[in-house]
């Protein structure tokens, strides 16, 4: 009998697994069975009759959890439709770890509650549900314009961002559709602003909310992705992730280091010191004609006082008011990865 079980119990948990789903538990039985592999340790329960196996649930990212936190919760509730961050996450659309809990699902009123802190609902009317990855989502379209009005212009650019670089939406048909949903909804002038910088190039969403800051602070919009000819071999192409171009001719390039280049055995090349001799013999190369190339990580695009200062100091120039309060600047200390240097 118990050996049944056990066979049972692993077959359901590997269905699960092949469908990007946690396993959801639909009788009392099956989850007192699952329930004493928890207390083992052989399990985990992220969410009430949701089981995972344990080593596994450690393996995954944060959007890999949400994702099979998604796919299970819908398997428990088959008429629930996911919206807003949870709707980005099975679309495929960038999204920061720190905002896709609480799991949000379409309500048919503004009355409409869940009972725990796990779920949150969401008024949304006049839509027409798709599927994404097999989940009932919000359009795509519905779910960017939500996305920008409640996460403000950084997470939501990159949202929007990234779906036009998958080619599920393009910045006309976003902008038709926000105007169409009209100011009466809460964050309308953050979702226009959204539409209109919205730009495919950017190649991750730490990019987009780098460029989303920068226009924060007043600095004016750089282009993007652009390829530079490497002049030892001009059939290579190296791209800088920001650029701009002043009157007087001068270029500056902004670079964003998010130091995987140092930790990940395939973009390093399988040693941190492979990576950081790659890296500056791109730069040299780059600096040839002498522009200036400004460096930045996603914690110092998150320290705007210092992002102020710094593209302040490269020159890089304004062309509009900045959206948002300046912050002073706490005493400068720059700090360098041990990484970058091949060290533990």
């Amino acid at each position: 009998m118990q050996r049944r079980v056990s066979e049972e119990i692993a077959s359901l948990l590997e269905e699960a697994e092949r469908n990007g789903s946690c396993l959801a538990a639909t009788s009392r039985r099956l989850r007192r069975d699952l329930v004493r592999r928890v207390q083992t340790g052989e399990l985990v329960s992220p969410l009430p009759h949701l089981y995972v196996r344990a080593d596994l649930w450690r393996r995954l990212s944060q959007t890999e959890r949400t994702r099979r936190l998604i796919a299970g919760l819908s398997r428990l509730h088959p008429s629930w439709t996911f919206c807003g961050t949870s709707a980005a996450v099975m679309h495929g659309l960038c999204l920061s770890e720190a905002v896709q809990r609480p799991i949000e699902v379409a309500a048919a009123s503004r009355t409409q509650r869940h009972p725990t802190g796990d779920v949150a609902r969401r008024y949304v009317s006049g839509d027409r549900p798709t599927l994404a990855a097999g989940v009932p989502v919000t359009s795509i379209e519905r779910t960017v314009f939500d996305c920008a009005r409640r996460l403000g212009l950084r997470e939501g650019l990159a949202v929007a961002d990234s779906a036009l670089r998958l080619g599920a939406l393009d910045r006309e048909r976003l902008a038709a559709y926000v105007r169409e949903m009209g100011p009466h909804h809460h964050g309308y002038r953050t979702a226009l602003l959204v539409a209109a910088l919205a730009d495919p190039r950017p190649e991750n969403g730490k990019e987009s909310i780098a460029r989303a800051t920068m226009y924060e602070l007043g600095f004016a919009l750089p282009d993007l992705q652009v390829p530079f000819a490497d002049p030892m071999d001009p059939s290579r192409v190296f791209r800088v992730d920001f650029l701009w171009t002043l009157p007087d001719g001068t270029v500056i390039i902004g670079e964003l280091d998010g130091g995987e280049k140092y930790r990940d055995p395939v973009m390093s090349g399988g040693s941190p010191l492979v990576a950081l001799r790659g890296e500056r013999r791109r730069e040299s190369r780059l600096t040839i004609d002498r522009p200036k190339i400004v460096r930045f990580s996603p914690d110092e695009v998150d320290d705007v006082a210092f992002l102020n200062r710094l593209l302040e100091t490269f020159g890089v120039p304004r062309d509009h008011e900045p959206l948002i309060q300046i912050p002073e600047e706490l005493p400068y200390s720059e700090t360098v990865p041990l990484e970058a240097y091949g060290l533990p």
